[in-house]
């Protein structure tokens, strides 16, 4: 799954960096993701298998209505059993706190943390290399023409048929990238002057906690929601006091 390089594939920098931090401690597990778009915090309380008790923030996000998707999540995963969680419906939630929320389920026996940074190139010509870090370490590495992995015969956009040929942990890193190659497409994506509601974008009605009625016939773009981490000399996530974070959420 992993590809050497090739200067027919542009490398990182500049690009998406998306990194997820995973900190568990006794009886909780918690998840920080941040990337240019986006900044997500989720923690799960558990026992028994079963989640007693969410909590999620929303920090920096696209649209005025993603933060109403926290209280949302935190209702619907009260009382889940762990092992359930990724067959919940992912298009009734916000897609970063899902895939945390899908994480943290998998992971919530966990001793030690674990960092993904997930980088993705810039396009040229419609091409690109994603890779995946793992505590610092490159597990997966794509060369991607659209959506097809070069050299591999597999599709991106088949990823839930051929990912159940992989070892769960090789499944897993594979979603985690592909999620991240998905979002690096917004790096280049300029709003209409004209789009005011989320509403507005018909294409993508649906698709997510904010593009499903009523919030998105309200929702507007946030202010100050892109950031840069590959041309910055800034890190996601940089300065975060994991401890402190999880701490304040189990107190609410």
């Amino acid at each position: 799954m992993t590809a050497p390089a090739s200067p027919d594939y542009p490398t990182y920098p500049s690009g998406l960096w998306r990194r997820i931090l995973l900190q568990p401690g006794p009886g909780w597990i918690g998840a920080a993701l941040e990337d240019d778009m986006h900044r997500f915090s989720l923690r799960l309380d558990h026992a028994d298998g079963h989640i007693a008790r969410a909590a999620a923030r929303a920090l920096r996000h696209p649209w005025s209505g993603c933060p109403g998707a926290t209280d949302f999540i935190a209702r619907e995963l009260g009382g889940a059993a762990l092992a359930e969680v990724a067959q919940r419906d992912p298009f009734q939630h916000c897609t970063h706190l899902f895939d945390l929320a899908v994480l943290c389920a998998a992971h919530a026996e966990d001793k030690a943390p674990i960092c993904f940074d997930m980088h993705v190139a810039d396009r040229v010509d419609g091409r690109t290399t994603a890779t995946l870090l793992e505590n610092g370490e490159e597990r997966l590495r794509w060369q991607l023409d659209g959506t097809a992995i070069a050299g591999s015969g597999r599709d991106l956009r088949q990823l839930s048929k051929w990912k159940l040929e992989l070892p769960a942990r090789e499944a897993e890193r594979a979603t985690l990238l592909r999620r991240a190659v998905f979002v690096s497409g917004a790096r280049q994506y300029v709003p209409s002057e004209s789009e005011v509601t989320a509403a507005q974008n018909r294409e993508r009605m649906g698709v997510c906690f904010n593009y499903q009625l009523p919030q998105a016939e309200t929702s507007t773009r946030s202010p100050d929601w892109h950031r840069d981490f590959s041309m910055s000399g800034r890190e996601p996530l940089e300065g975060l006091d994991a401890a402190a974070e999880f701490r304040m959420m189990a107190a609410g």
